[in-house]
């Protein structure tokens, strides 16, 4: 015969206790943080510091004006006269001038707080009002790194977009699609319905299998074409030579690295551990490299995705849908709103010098808005700050040919198999 047992307690009786140490959810490290230190190019004998080199921070001297203009003199290209009977009178070459022009606006964002009664007792505990700081602090750190992938891609932050510039939107003029001849790479276009046309059109023919994937053959090709086509402005690397950062989706890294691909990755393939110590440490998120060409994972990479179809007019045909890792991780998956179907393209980056220009004449400061005698108020981060693409091209005159963008180029990759070969 067995005893009575206790009766359960009432369910309004029962004793709750929650950890009030929070844990603060968080995206993982950015390969941007490291690339755009606190260093200001200034043009002067001593080079910056490598890898910031990439991302200038403009030090404007008119931080009061809304615009910033950059000017480039072009090199002396014109032929020279020849022979002792040459005459030099009305041949003389006229210096040619480019400038690149940035700009800034507002970016905030803010919580909400209670600053007494009972149910803002309630969260004292967990002290959620502290967690404002770190939790800004991760925000922007995720925002600037979505701001300096969308400067890579569309030419310019999304804020520069809105008041008081509403520019025009634009997409890197630089692009080496996977699977292509060079001679039939997208050809840059004034006119940004054209260009949009002829990118999705060569996407669109490069197609989605494993040949428009990452491999050792296109980054050599890559390497060509950056080098001795689009002569981009090459990064110093450690070892006295000069080179590229190629910022890579990680599933495109993980392919290379493929049991499959890894036995043919050959010698000019050099792992993380066989890279100088100087070099690793110079540029953390390193996987290793190809040629002169440094490859850096990127776990937030966007991707593209060309829609529509071909037309010969500029205001219809084609489309292209840039999306971007957001910040956090928002349980309706709100922050993820990238393609990643086997109709999106993996964009990475290939950077040189003189990149990104990132310019903040109005620095990050708190601000508070009260209600209610105070007991509501919301407490945010503004600040005022622009990140474009360095583009430097004439005021007048402008063709496919007359722009320069030394420093950076974009790299779209189909998706990789899963596991049939």
């Amino acid at each position: 015969m067995s005893i009575n047992h206790p009766a359960d307690l009432d369910s309004e009786q029962l004793i709750e206790m929650f950890e009030t140490d929070v844990w603060i959810e968080s995206l993982p490290n950015d390969i941007y943080d490291h690339l755009s230190g606190n260093v200001i190019y200034d043009g002067g004998k001593e080079p910056p510091q490598l890898p910031e080199a990439m991302y200038l921070k403009l030090d404007a001297a008119a931080d009061e004006a809304r615009k910033v203009k950059l000017p480039m003199v072009k090199a002396l290209s014109g032929d020279p006269q020849l022979g002792s009977d040459a005459d030099q009178r009305g041949n003389e070459e006229d210096i040619t001038t480019k400038l690149f022009e940035t700009e800034y606006t507002d970016i905030s964002h803010a919580t909400t707080n209670q600053g007494y009664g009972i149910t803002a007792r309630d969260k004292i505990p967990y002290k959620i009002f502290e967690k404002r700081v770190p939790l800004m602090s991760n925000y922007f750190k995720e925002y600037f790194g979505k701001m300096r992938r969308q400067a890579s891609l569309e030419i310019q932050s999304e804020n520069l977009l809105e008041a008081p510039h509403f520019n025009s939107p634009g997409l890197n003029p630089n692009w080496f699609v996977p699977n292509t001849d060079d001679a039939d790479q997208p050809v840059y276009n004034t006119n940004y319905d054209h260009f949009v046309n002829h990118i999705a059109d060569v996407l669109n023919a490069a197609g989605t299998g494993e040949e428009a994937c990452i491999s050792v053959r296109y980054e050599q090709r890559l390497q060509d074409w950056c080098f001795a086509t689009k002569f981009l402005s090459p990064l110093d690397m450690p070892d006295g030579q000069q080179g590229f950062i190629h910022v890579i989706p990680l599933s495109q890294y993980t392919w290379l690295k493929h049991p499959v691909n890894a036995r043919t990755l050959g010698p000019s393939y050099r792992d993380l551990h066989d890279l100088p110590k100087e070099g690793v440490f110079a540029w953390p998120g390193v996987v290793g490299m190809i040629d002169r060409m440094l490859l850096i994972s990127d776990m937030l990479y966007p991707t593209v995705t060309p829609g529509g179809s071909a037309s010969a007019s500029a205001s219809s045909g084609h489309s292209l849908t840039c999306r971007y890792r957001g910040m956090g991780n928002a349980d309706d998956g709100s922050s993820d709103p990238r393609d990643l179907t086997s109709a999106g393209r993996e964009v990475g980056f290939v950077y040189g010098k003189r990149a990104l220009v990132e310019w903040m004449p109005e620095k990050f400061h708190w601000e508070w808005e009260y209600e209610w005698y105070d007991k509501f108020f919301g407490s945010g981060l503004f600040l005022s700050v622009g990140i474009k693409l360095v583009q430097y091209d004439k005021s007048v005159g402008k063709t496919y040919k007359t722009l320069q963008c030394p420093g950076c180029a974009v790299t779209p990759f189909a998706r990789p198999p899963r596991e049939g070969y």
